[in-house]
């Protein structure tokens, strides 16, 4: 934990909003965000890479498909090589001009079976005692 002092500090402050952004998704406003605050990155090798790795992650479990410019934004702004380059990665085809398939959510819906251990004796006997 960073102490109440510390986090007033200009580059703490900077990366915690940093965080929150990527936290809520706001995945547009955290490049933005980064671009004016590119010195904070001095010495950080793959990054911006591990960032996108991350939007990624959260594209593959939210969305079934999405429009190429906004995937390309959402990615910070990629060209169309670097933006064709992660959708091999993660196996996302272009299934119509425009509109890239991500996945198909309902085929990964993964139930989870309950199984209750309260048998009848337990019950029968919290049912007559309340009557």
């Amino acid at each position: 934990m960073i102490d109440q002092a510390r986090q007033e500090e200009s580059p703490i402050r900077q990366i915690l909003y940093l965080g929150e952004l990527l936290e809520n998704c706001h995945f547009q406003a955290f490049w933005q965000a980064l671009d004016k605050n590119m010195k904070l990155l001095d010495g950080i090798i793959g990054f911006e890479d591990s960032v996108r790795k991350f939007i990624c992650h959260v594209v593959g479990i939210t969305y079934q498909h999405i429009d190429r410019w906004l995937l390309a934004k959402m990615l910070g702004d990629l060209t169309d090589n670097q933006l064709k380059s992660w959708m091999i990665k993660y196996g996302w085809v272009e299934t119509e001009p425009g509109t890239i398939f991500i996945l198909n959510q309902e085929e990964n819906i993964k139930p989870k079976n309950i199984v209750e251990k309260i048998d009848f004796d337990s019950v029968s006997s919290i049912m007559a005692s309340s009557q």
